[in-house]
């Protein structure tokens, strides 16, 4: 009995030192992309890209309600074309924080992002299966992996600046379905152009050049 007691207790302890592999249930994510980890989030500067929504253990706990959403820069008004997903021109743009309907509304964490302006897609109305094995996207714990689904968008946009998010609705043992927020999200940046010195900060330099021309020419 006693050895017996022993071997269950290595056994405990075995399988307590296991790594426990944990996945966001969503995520999203650009395979071109960069990672920012202090912004956790997915950055490409392309204007041209292929965006991924990961839902992740969807056969045990379906999500409802998939949604990305797209914000603008807070100084960014929308531009008519500046942006289609899918071949389709995505122009209405609401100004505020997601969601945009229900006892949930705006309750999407600011995170520097909102309130801007910023559109909704419906991803999936129910996401109940998964025939894919999906993955923990954040650098350093790709092993972390999960039965899921990938949604997949090709993005075409001129904005310089464009965040994408993606949130859906998770029902608890209690019956209540508890809105739930990516974990990881997505930023199309165009790096801004090299900063060309003001006229007047120009004549001066030019002008400390020419000083300097005639003290080595006398120096000679």
């Amino acid at each position: 009995m006693k050895r017996a007691m022993l071997i269950l207790s290595a056994m405990a302890v075995l399988a307590l030192g296991q790594p426990v592999l944990a996945i966001p249930s969503l995520q999203t994510f650009i395979p071109s992309a960069t990672w920012d980890a202090g912004t956790q989030t997915w950055v490409t500067n392309a204007g041209t890209f292929e965006l991924w929504v990961i839902a992740a253990n969807t056969d045990a706990k379906p999500i409802f309600d998939l949604t990305l959403v797209g914000a603008l820069d807070q100084n960014q008004a929308p531009v008519a074309s500046a942006l289609s997903i899918d071949g389709a021109d995505i122009d209405a743009f609401t100004y505020g924080t997601p969601p945009s309907w229900g006892d949930n509304a705006g309750d999407y964490p600011p995170h520097g992002i909102y309130p801007t302006n910023y559109f909704e897609l419906s991803v999936a109305a129910l996401v109940d299966d998964a025939p894919e094995t999906v993955h923990n996207m954040q650098p350093g714990e790709y092993d972390d992996t999960a039965p899921g689904k990938i949604f997949k968008f090709e993005i075409t946009t001129t904005y310089d600046w464009l965040h994408f998010d993606s949130y859906g609705f998770l029902r608890e043992q209690d019956g209540l379905f508890k809105f739930s927020p990516n974990s990881h999200d997505a930023e199309k940046r165009t790096p801004p152009p090299p900063s060309v010195p003001e006229p007047g900060t120009m004549l001066l330099f030019g002008s400390a050049l020419a000083l300097v021309g005639v003290v080595r020419k006398f120096q000679k």
